[in-house]
C-alpha cells in the first residue's frame, strides 16, 4: 500500500512539472489516469464496495437507481461496506473534476484548430457531466450521512443525476471523437490549398524574373 501511494505521489509531481512548462493538457490527463487507476484498477475502490456489500455495486457507478435500490444496498452493507463506500466517495471528490478538465482541455485544444465558433458547443457536455457528477455525489453523501436511513428525495435526485451524467459523458467522449475527425479532415483540405498557393507563388516569381531579364 505504501509503495502504491509513493507511485501516485511521483505521478502527481511529474504532472506538476509538466504543467509548469505549459503542458497543462498532458498534466491533467496524467492526473486523470492516476485517479482512474485508483478508482477502477488498483486498489480498485469501485470493486471494493461490492466485495464488502454482498455483491451490491455502488449506486453511482451504474445506471438509474431509486430509493429502493439504496435501501437494498444499505441492508447488504455493514460497517465495512459503508467504510468502503466512503473511501470511494472521497476519491470521487477529485475524480469528476480531473475527468471533466481532461475532456474540456482536450476539446478546447481541438476547437482552436477549427474555423468557426459553432464547434465551441461541443465543450458543453464535459462541463455538464462534471456538474451532474457532483450533484450525484451530494445525493450519495446525504445517504452516507443518514446511514442506515435512506430518504426518498436524495435517492430520486441522485438517480436522475446519474442518468443525466451518463448521457452527458457519452456526448462529451463522442464530441472529442468528432473533433478529432473534423481536425483531420480540415488539415487534409488545407494542405492542397497551401501547396497550390506555393506553386502559384513559385510561378509568379519565375515570371517576374523573366520579365526583369527581358527588360
Amino acid at each position: 500500500m505504501r509503495k502504491y501511494y509513493e507511485i501516485v505521489a511521483l505521478q502527481v509531481m511529474n504532472a506538476w512539472v509538466v504543467m509548469s512548462h505549459g503542458g497543462r493538457v498532458v498534466a491533467v490527463w496524467v492526473l486523470f489516469g492516476v485517479s482512474a487507476l485508483a478508482m477502477f484498477g488498483w486498489p480498485g475502490l469501485v470493486g471494493a464496495v461490492p466485495q464488502a456489500c454482498g455483491g451490491r455495486s455502488a449506486l453511482d457507478v451504474g445506471g438509474h437507481w431509486t430509493a429502493a435500490d439504496a435501501r437494498d444496498l444499505v441492508m447488504s452493507c455493514g460497517a465495512d461496506g459503508r467504510a468502503a463506500y466512503v473511501r470511494l466517495e472521497l476519491l470521487d471528490l477529485v475524480y469528476p473534476l480531473v475527468c471533466g478538465l481532461a475532456l474540456l482541455l482536450l476539446s478546447a485544444l481541438l476547437v482552436r484548430r477549427l474555423p468557426g465558433r459553432g464547434w465551441r458547443l461541443l465543450l458543453i457536455p464535459a462541463v455538464a457531466m462534471t456538474v451532474l457528477d457532483y450533484g450525484e455525489n451530494v445525493a450519495v453523501w446525504t445517504i452516507l450521512s443518514t446511514w442506515p436511513t435512506v430518504g426518498d428525495l436524495p435517492a430520486q435526485l441522485g438517480g436522475a443525476a446519474t442518468v443525466a451524467k451518463r448521457v452527458a459523458g457519452l456526448a462529451a467522449y463522442l464530441g472529442v471523437a468528432l473533433l478529432l475527425l473534423a481536425v483531420g479532415l480540415n488539415r487534409r483540405r488545407v494542405r492542397p490549398r497551401t501547396r497550390a498557393g506555393g506553386s502559384n507563388s513559385s510561378r509568379w516569381q519565375r515570371v517576374t524574373k523573366f520579365d526583369r531579364a527581358v527588360s
